[in-house]
């Protein structure tokens, strides 16, 4: 089954699995949007630097654990070259989304994915298009497999 992780999916998936993910991820096919890696890395900014609910060294070792897990293919990013930017407005348009929101919903379509978000408007709407699940959900299989 392949899965499409927002950035609401792909930093607790990270965190809270970690390099555990070298291991369970392989017998599932994760991808990303390279957005979502650059939003989940601000969301680490800002629990480290605004909230202080993490340390720094935390926030950089999580960051560093995605760019390793993007790296390695485990969770495999899809860059913006790929998406149909005419599609993505139009959704956003129709659904009062915001691009990036919407842009997971094309991605994930047209890699033939199921979305995995913690977004529950997203979730709603995402859901007229293609199948959805959250990240507890996705956690769930992996410690299944």
């Amino acid at each position: 089954m392949k899965y499409l992780l927002d950035a609401s999916a792909l930093l607790p998936l990270v965190a809270r699995r970690g390099k555990q993910l070298l291991f369970e991820a392989s017998r599932e096919d994760l991808v990303t949007t390279d957005l979502a890696i650059y939003e989940a890395c601000n969301s680490l900014w800002k629990l480290a630097t605004l909230m202080k609910s993490i340390s720094i060294e935390d926030a950089v070792e999580t960051a560093t654990t995605i760019k390793d897990l993007a790296t390695r293919s485990i969770i495999k990013p899809i860059n913006f070259i790929k998406l149909d930017f005419s599609n993505t407005l139009q959704i956003a348009h129709k659904e009062r989304l915001t691009f990036y929101d919407a842009s997971y919903i094309v991605t994930a379509r047209s890699v033939e994915a199921t979305l995995v978000t913690e977004d529950e408007k997203l979730k709603k709407i995402a859901s007229k298009f293609i199948k959805t699940i959250t990240y507890s959900h996705l956690e769930s299989k992996l410690a299944q497999t």
